[in-house]
């Protein structure tokens, strides 16, 4: 029997389409999608290009969501020793593969002192502005390391044997400099900056593995490295390189478990979580999100707590499960009632009351409540200020995605005139994500383009790069 291609199916309830809409924008029969999604036939290759287009997704990345629904002739998963798939390759302008799964030292190295370096070494030798060729996790083997990251206790820090010294200062102003970055990302985008941070990622892990300091310092090290390498992993996920994001926040992670800071680790599982929702892996981010619950118990940030039960929310909305989500959706109200400006760590700096209320108008997206989800995400866009001009984009276009959906709320010259905002924005930003945002919506309102307005933003859409 076919297999169902869940995740091409979690990919299209991700960017909003219910099947009907879906066959509407690819001008096919309902029952055609249907089809392609329980795996009883595969799109024929002449219209794949659109098919990814309307997904967001790379024709590649679509190959392989294909491949989930394949089966031998005897009713069998294609067999491992079966030539690779074309679409299961990521990030790659390289043709050579890094290690398998099962040879990884990014999955497989022990979770300790050195196995940490060695991870961060590996990402940042095999990975970095290179984009080779990975594989992107999914199932227990993205949700693994979470689990090893809770049941592991941290051990002792071991600095290399020779080498320059490394003082408490220095690591002072290597903090400084992540900050720097950090706010980079928010005005430039994520491809603009994935090389600097890939670059500074690189030099404090080579620190250290080679230099000389003490527990203090190395503890201190270790938390520069795991929040440079969440931002290395944010700006991969947004320039479109999803394996290569996978494989930064794993390292982060490691970072976080030599460092004991609990705190942190539970942000990089959210971020991992925040890409595993958005590529339709709703399943894997409720598991990294509960881990990241369990492993801060004791040691609750509310600012640390309002970032989790909103993408919490997200994922069970994404997922269908609407008592998970309103259980979520309650308990992110509470947190973002409680939020105190600049509170909370210096990495959770854009965990505020406009942010925040926009995750749970996304959550009321996912779910369907399209007039609820149209009030909170005007509200939340009411509150920004242009300093975060990427996290603007997003909610603009979220809104305008309501504002295009039949319900009370509908108003298609609003939906046009939100999505040219968000043009005007994302032109500036160097965000592959964003830009497919912004083709999924526009592939969306294109049965309206007789609509003036909407004619007006699909074509503009349509000349819209990235920088």
């Amino acid at each position: 029997m076919p297999g169902k291609r869940r995740r091409l199916a979690g990919r299209r309830r991700v960017v909003g389409y219910t099947q009907e809409q879906f066959a509407e924008v690819l001008e096919v029969e309902r029952s055609t999608v249907v089809r392609w999604e329980t795996g009883e036939t595969t799109p024929q290759p002449w219209c794949r290009p659109k098919l990814a287009e309307a997904l967001g997704v790379s024709v590649d990345e679509l190959d392989a969501m294909l491949v989930e629904g394949q089966t031998d002739d005897d009713g069998r998963p294609p067999s491992s020793s079966q030539p690779r798939a074309k679409g299961q390759l990521r990030d790659g302008d390289a043709v050579e593969e890094l290690p398998d799964r099962e040879r990884d030292p990014v999955l497989v190295a022990p979770w300790n002192h050195r196995g940490t370096v060695e991870a961060a070494v590996m990402v940042s030798a095999g990975g970095g502005v290179q984009r080779r060729a990975l594989l992107s996790l999914t199932g227990t083997a993205l949700t693994a390391p979470a689990h090893q990251w809770l049941v592991h206790e941290p051990g002792p820090l071991v600095s290399g044997l020779s080498g320059r010294r490394v003082t408490a200062g220095l690591a002072d102003q290597l903090t400084a400099m992540v900050t720097e970055v950090r706010k980079m990302d928010d005005i430039a985008g994520g491809g603009s900056v994935l090389s600097l941070a890939a670059h500074e990622f690189s030099w404090v892990a080579g620190l250290l593995d080679h230099a000389v300091y003490d527990e203090r310092t190395g503890r201190m090290l270790y938390v520069v490295l795991a929040e440079l390498g969440q931002v290395c992993g944010w700006a991969a996920y947004d320039s479109g390189h999803q394996a290569l994001a996978q494989r930064y926040y794993i390292a982060a992670l490691r970072a976080t478990h030599s460092a004991d800071d609990r705190p942190l680790g539970a942000h990089i599982l959210s971020c991992m979580a925040e890409q595993a929702g958005r590529q339709g892996q709703p399943a894997e981010a409720v598991t990294l999100i509960e881990t990241a619950l369990a492993g801060t118990r004791g040691r609750e940030i509310p600012s640390l707590l309002t970032e989790l039960y909103g993408r919490q929310a997200y994922a069970f909305a994404v997922l269908g499960d609407v008592s998970g989500c309103n259980a979520a959706l309650s308990n992110l109200r509470t947190q973002i009632a409680r939020l105190t400006p600049g509170a909370g760590p210096s990495w959770l700096y854009w965990v505020n009351q406009a942010h925040m209320t926009g995750e749970l108008g996304n959550a009321l997206r996912q779910l369907g409540r399209t007039e609820q989800a149209a009030a909170v995400l005007e509200n939340s866009i009411a509150m920004f200020d242009y300093s975060l001009p990427s996290s603007r984009a997003g909610y603009l276009i979220a809104l305008a995605d309501v504002l295009a959906r039949p319900g009370k709320q509908r108003d298609l010259d609003v939906a046009a005139s939100r999505g040219m905002e968000a043009i005007q924005l994302v032109e500036n930003l160097d965000s592959a994500r964003l830009v497919g945002l912004i083709r999924t919506l526009s592939h969306q309102l294109t049965p309206h383009a007789t609509v003036p307005a909407i004619g007006d933003f699909v074509e503009r859409a349509r000349g819209l790069v990235t920088v």
